[in-house]
C-alpha cells in the first residue's frame, strides 16, 4: 500500500529528471537521451526499493516472525528512506562509471529530482499516521518543500551557469539531509522519546562523515569554478 501511495512522488521524480536532462548540452554531447536516463532512473528506483526494505528489516526486525518471509510480503513492515538513498547512490555510481558519464552532473540532476520528490512523499505517507507522527510528517513536508525551493532557485542556476562545480549540489544535500535526519532520529522519536543510539542513527552518522569527507575533498579543489 505504501508503494502505491508513493507513486505521485515517483512521478514527480521522473518529471523533474526529464526536464533537467532533455536539453542538457553535456548529456547531449555524450549521446545520452532522456529515454536512456529514464532506464537508469527505473533501475535506480527498483534497487532503492529493495535496499530500503533490507535496511528496514535489519534495524526493525519483527520478533518471533520470519523476517525473510515478511520481506516479500506486502503489508508487513515498512521502508527505510535512508536505505533507499544508500542503494540509489551505489547503483547510480555504477551506472555512471559503466556508461562513462560525468558523475558530478549525474548525481546533481538525480539529487534535484529526489529533492522535488521528497515533500510529495512526506505529505503522501502522512495519511498512514496520526497525532505525534502525523505532525512530524507534516513538519518534514514543510521543511523539504522549503529546501526544494532553495535548491531550485539558488543552487540549480549556479550549477547551470558553471559557477558551482558539478557534484557540489549533491554534497550540500547529503550534509543537510544527514544532519537533519540524525537530529530527527535522536530527538524526534515517537512520543518524543530520545534515542541516542540506534541502527538508523549509526548509519546516518556514517553518511554525515562520508558527506563531510566529500565536502572537504571538493573544497580542496574549490567548490566554485574560477571566473574566466
Amino acid at each position: 500500500m505504501q508503494i502505491i501511495i508513493l507513486i505521485p512522488a515517483f512521478l514527480a521524480f521522473l518529471y523533474t529528471l526529464y526536464k533537467l536532462v532533455k536539453d542538457d548540452y553535456i548529456f547531449i554531447r555524450k549521446n545520452v537521451s532522456a529515454e536512456q536516463m529514464f532506464d537508469s532512473a527505473f533501475l535506480v528506483s527498483i534497487t532503492s526499493i529493495f535496499t530500503s526494505r533490507i535496511v528496514y528489516f535489519l534495524f526493525h526486525p519483527i520478533a518471533h516472525k520470519n523476517n525473510l518471509l515478511l520481506f516479500f510480503t506486502a503489508g508487513n513492515g515498512g521502508f527505510s528512506l535512508l536505505g533507499a538513498l544508500f542503494g540509489s547512490m551505489i547503483v547510480l555510481y555504477i551506472i555512471g562509471k559503466y556508461k562513462k558519464l560525468p558523475l558530478g552532473r549525474l548525481f546533481d540532476f538525480f539529487t534535484l529530482a529526489f529533492i522535488v520528490a521528497l515533500p510529495v512523499g512526506w505529505i503522501s505517507t502522512a495519511i498512514f499516521f496520526r497525532d505525534y507522527a502525523l505532525w512530524l510528517h507534516i513538519g518534514n513536508f514543510i521543511f523539504y518543500f522549503l529546501i526544494m525551493i532553495w535548491f531550485l532557485k539558488y543552487f540549480y542556476p549556479r550549477l547551470m551557469s558553471r559557477v558551482l562545480k558539478e557534484g557540489s549540489l549533491t554534497i550540500f544535500f547529503l550534509l543537510l539531509f544527514s544532519v537533519v535526519s540524525l537530529i530527527s532520529k535522536i530527538f524526534l522519536q515517537e512520543q518524543g522519546k530520545i534515542v541516542l543510539v540506534s541502527g538508523d542513527s549509526l548509519l546516518l552518522g556514517f553518511l554525515l562523515i562520508f558527506s563531510i569527507v566529500l565536502f572537504f575533498k571538493q573544497a580542496s579543489n574549490g567548490l566554485l569554478n574560477k571566473k574566466r
